[in-house]
């Protein structure tokens, strides 16, 4: 509703360059203290100028001789000046369409919803794989792959499970019988060493590490694995596990202690040397 319109509601805050409080009006307006909302200049109420007006209209609508004359006035007005645009930016009506720009608009209208830009090249690339279902094939292994290498990068998870896989096929080349492990069964065995490295207790991307080495027969299986950074990963290799330990400066009597009660727990179903055996 445009401003002029507006009117303060009764109690709240107006504008004294227009309104003022004056005495109650005759159908007792009451704005604020007993006392009735008028326009500065007027001096009138404003709701009743405005229940009055449109009192007026009313009465005038149901007045045929009053249709009649402005209508006739407005037929007078349009001679002179021409219809007002009724559009809501002002501007004016568009000029009437020739022939051809009609049986174009109708073309339009009888088409439906036309295609987007993207569902017609989507259409096309179809129709060439249909063509061509070698391209289409190169194409979804090249997709297959991206998504991996993405999902690999991005999902703890889904890479954690890819390691555990890779350890168990190297086991499994070397005669052994690997366990199968998923990613929630590494994931509850690495909360057990607060998700941090079990030798140097660093956190972040943690691997899988074999605390006896695959190549001395140890087995893919949770009482032989702990999770171990890159660089401890890398670095022991196949050494004996107390002897690399003990040789670092992040050595810690109670972390080796509870690499070993924590592999205690988890007896290996599989045949493997003892770890505890070797460690004595």
């Amino acid at each position: 509703m445009p401003k002029a319109y507006e009117l303060p509601a009764p109690g709240q805050h107006f504008d004294p360059e227009l309104f003022r409080l004056g005495k109650p009006c005759k159908r007792n307006h009451i704005h604020a203290d007993g006392m009735t909302l008028r326009w500065r200049k007027r001096k009138v109420c404003p709701l009743c100028e405005r229940i009055d007006s449109l009192a007026k209209q009313e009465e005038k609508r149901k007045d045929p001789e009053f249709r009649r004359k402005q209508a006739e006035y407005v037929r007078e007005q349009r001679k002179l000046h021409g219809r007002p645009s009724r559009s809501k930016y002002g501007l004016p009506y568009a000029p009437v369409p020739d022939e051809e720009t009609r049986a174009m608009r109708r073309a339009i209208a009888s088409a439906g919803r036309i295609p987007s830009v993207a569902r017609l090249v989507f259409d096309q690339q179809h129709d060439h794989w249909r063509a061509y279902p070698d391209d289409y094939l190169a194409y979804s292994r090249l997709r297959a792959k991206l998504r991996s290498r993405w999902k690999f990068m991005t999902d703890p998870s889904y890479r954690l499970y890819h390691r555990a896989k890779s350890k168990a096929r190297k086991v499994a080349q070397r005669g052994g019988t690997p366990s199968h492990l998923t990613s929630s069964h590494l994931w509850r065995h690495w909360a057990a060493f607060n998700h941090r490295c079990a030798y140097c207790g660093c956190s972040g991307d943690l691997e899988v590490e074999h605390v006896i080495p695959i190549s001395q027969g140890g087995q893919h299986h949770l009482g032989n694995i702990v999770p171990a950074c890159h660089l401890c990963n890398s670095n022991k290799g196949t050494r004996d596990a107390h002897d690399w330990f003990k040789s670092k400066p992040f050595y810690s009597e109670s972390r080796w202690h509870k690499i070993q009660s924590v592999l205690a727990k988890s007896q290996p179903t599989a045949h493997q040397p003892s770890f505890l055996a070797l460690i004595v």
